[in-house]
């Protein structure tokens, strides 16, 4: 009877611990359940395509890109330098880029993800650094112009020597990935003052329609 009772303990015992270690697991997993893993992928998706402190190294392996090399200023736009998903179009003629960023099919984004993607500030930094980036990788390319769906045509059409000028050297002698955390990032789009000076050149102005039209 004893040996009986103690088994019936044990059994007890474990039972307990089971649903204990049940309803542990409950409470560390449902807030994972909570949340949409579809619109952590997207959140995630988007915050990688924002200025990154990560990818130097992989950008200066692309310097000296020649501007008529149509598919690798297209790998770079669309794969490596923020707001790719957000490529709409870019155009070569000459020594000149002209980049648009809209909605598009490709995006698999709405309306609401674009206009929250394209904050002012979000524009601000990515305008800013996208420009000084292919200023430093493409090597005969002169006159960048930057289109924003949702903002006022053009946003921002830049040459190399204004570029030079506002970011205080030739970018084209960036080489390395300390002269390009201190010129593009630390002393550029997170810079209040360089911000400041390179906005009053480029104003953005954010237009009236309320949600920018999708596009193939």
């Amino acid at each position: 009877m004893a040996k009986k009772r103690r088994k019936l303990r044990q059994e007890v015992v474990l039972a307990f611990c089971t649903l204990l270690v049940i309803v542990c697991g409950v409470i560390l997993v449902a807030p994972t359940y909570m949340n949409d893993p579809q619109d952590d992928m997207q959140d995630n998706e988007i915050r990688q395509k924002m200025v990154s402190e990560e990818n130097i190294d992989e950008l200066l392996g692309q310097k000296n890109i020649n501007i008529g090399e149509s598919t690798k200023i297209r790998s770079l736009l669309r794969d490596k330098l923020p707001a790719g998903l957000f490529l709409s179009t870019f155009d070569i003629t000459l020594d000149k880029l002209t980049v648009k960023y809209a909605l598009t099919e490709r995006s698999e984004k709405t309306a609401e993800d674009y206009a929250a993607f394209w904050t002012e500030d979000n524009c601000q930094q990515i305008v800013m650094y996208n420009t000084a980036a292919l200023f430093v990788l493409v090597r005969n390319l002169e006159i960048i112009e930057i289109d924003v769906e949702g903002y006022a045509y053009p946003s921002c059409i830049v040459t190399r020597a204004e570029a030079d000028a506002l970011f205080g050297q030739s970018l084209a002698d960036i080489a390395d990935a300390e002269a390009w955390q201190n010129v593009l990032i630390t002393g550029g789009v997170y810079s209040e003052e360089a911000r400041a000076a390179f906005f009053a050149a480029h104003p953005l102005e954010r237009t009236a329609a309320a949600a920018p039209s999708e596009q193939n």
